[in-house]
């Protein structure tokens, strides 16, 4: 018996849609129906943890008395993240209660573990942010994935830790991908393995997106024998030799999509006068939560260039290995360091074991505009009015084309070093990258600082309910 779950969010009460994601599900249906190899596909979209959850339970405890189930399929096209397990977010996922509004890995597996199938595969295309639907998790993602206790086990993800996985409107080319190489054989059997080597083939020019794989097998494990339904899925997927445009055919295509490519573009002075007009709102914008107005006061400082943001060489690095310099208006500036390395010569009992060697080295140190505009960095101040109290500062940067925005946001705490000397907690600075087109920013100007403001606030209030909390456990 083999048995297929498949998962796809697009829409969130908090986060982002992605609205690849939808499509995603029906593909990835469609391409497992062909196989004619899965007695029963589970499709889940738009629903609630709690709803997932308990549809999840059911679907798993129908088979826990099967004697034989040869395979569980599981894939999942939605916003992921990390907290000390890998995520997979539901619609009413909220970064408070990470736990209870998403399903995490290790639930999955403990699922997958009571129908005790002889192969488990997932496939993971998760996303945490925006518009171009970046999706991007974190280290501790990959390395959750990766830690399965399952005895055979395949994984298939959309890209490394450090890296973003990226959709059209209508589908994230990690599935996309995924189904092509699925499809790709006119006879015989498609190995797991086989569709891994086709992805690495697919992604192998785009340095931006790597998939990563996790294999505990055998290695032969097999996806499917090719049927007719697969040979006419593939072929309605990518057309026949027949159905090839002519040349004037593709003229056409092309004068289209440049035009489409050309109403992208905005002119610089639209550009700055959405940046302009973004920072007036946010001047005027008065802190919406009660609680948090009560204890707080926002002032801004809009007289920052990108190299003032704290932890420069952090954006720094991620913006050289994503080749930032060639999609936006920057240059990224590097640095000589040297580092210490032990003599390589000990590994084959040469050399002295106490001497240690010095080496230069260069790495991204910081990030110049070369198109500057009105504002190019700011930092919110979110001022305590009792001592007691920690501040908050947070940092908005903007990276852009003349297509593109990139913001760059990230909050931290001013720690007391001193009576009148207050440092920002370096440690707490995690930037995070949001992507949008600059139509959609002069549309909506505040959408540049809202994400970052609304996370600072949140975290001031959650630090204001625990105070409430200690202080009614200690009464």
């Amino acid at each position: 018996m083999n048995l297929a779950l498949l998962i796809g969010i697009d829409k969130y009460d908090r986060l982002s849609s992605l609205p690849a994601c939808a499509h995603d599900l029906a593909n990835m249906h469609e391409a497992l129906k062909a196989t004619k190899k899965y007695h029963e596909i589970k499709v889940l979209d738009v629903m609630s943890a709690g709803e997932v959850k308990k549809t999840l339970r059911e679907f798993f405890s129908r088979f826990t008395s099967v004697s034989s189930v040869d395979e569980v399929f599981i894939y999942f096209s939605g916003h992921g993240g990390y907290q000390d397990d890998a995520l997979f977010c539901c619609s009413d996922y909220d970064e408070k209660r990470a736990a209870t509004t998403s399903i995490s890995n290790t639930e999955l597996d403990d699922l997958l573990r009571s129908v005790n199938p002889k192969v488990s595969v997932k496939v993971i295309d998760a996303c945490q942010s925006g518009a171009p639907y970046i999706k991007d998790s974190g280290d501790g993602f990959v390395k959750s994935l990766r830690a399965s206790k399952l005895s055979s086990f395949i994984c298939m993800a959309s890209s490394q830790h450090d890296q973003y996985s990226y959709a059209s409107g209508t589908a994230s080319y990690f599935t996309d991908a995924w189904i092509n190489a699925a499809l790709s054989k006119d006879s015989g059997e498609v190995l797991y393995r086989d569709i891994q080597a086709a992805l690495a083939d697919a992604f192998a020019a785009d340095t931006s997106q790597t998939p990563f794989f996790v294999n505990q097998g055998s290695g032969l494990e097999s996806f499917s024998t090719v049927t007719e339904e697969m040979k006419a899925l593939c072929a309605a997927r990518v057309g026949t030799l027949d159905a090839l445009p002519t040349e004037k055919d593709i003229g056409e295509v092309l004068r289209l999509e440049i035009a489409k490519s050309d109403l992208r573009l905005v002119e610089y002075t639209e550009a700055a006068a959405a940046i302009e007009s973004s920072f007036d709102l946010l001047r005027s914008k008065k802190i919406s939560d009660p609680l948090v107005s009560r204890f707080y006061t926002k002032t801004i400082s809009t007289d920052l260039n990108l190299t003032d943001l704290p932890n420069p060489r952090t954006f720094a690095s991620f913006a050289d290995s994503q080749g930032w310099s060639k999609k936006y208006f920057i240059d990224i500036q590097y640095e000589t360091y040297t580092a210490t390395i032990s003599n390589p010569m000990n590994l084959l009992g040469l050399g002295s074991a106490t001497k240690d060697y010095t080496v230069e080295k260069i790495r991204p140190s910081y990030v110049l505009s070369t198109e500057s505009l009105p504002i190019e960095a700011v930092k919110i101040s979110l001022e305590a009015n009792n001592p007691s109290l920690p501040s908050y500062r947070t940092y908005i940067g903007i990276i852009h084309s003349h297509i593109e925005v990139m913001v760059l946001s990230a909050t931290a705490s001013l720690t007391q070093k001193g009576w009148d000397r207050r440092e920002l907690e370096l440690s707490e600075i995690k930037w995070e990258y949001h992507a949008a087109p600059w139509k959609s920013i002069v549309g909506q100007p505040a959408s540049i600082w809202d994400r970052g403001l609304n996370y600072a606030i949140d975290t001031i209030r959650n630090n204001l309910e625990n105070i409430a909390k200690r202080a009614g456990a200690d009464s």
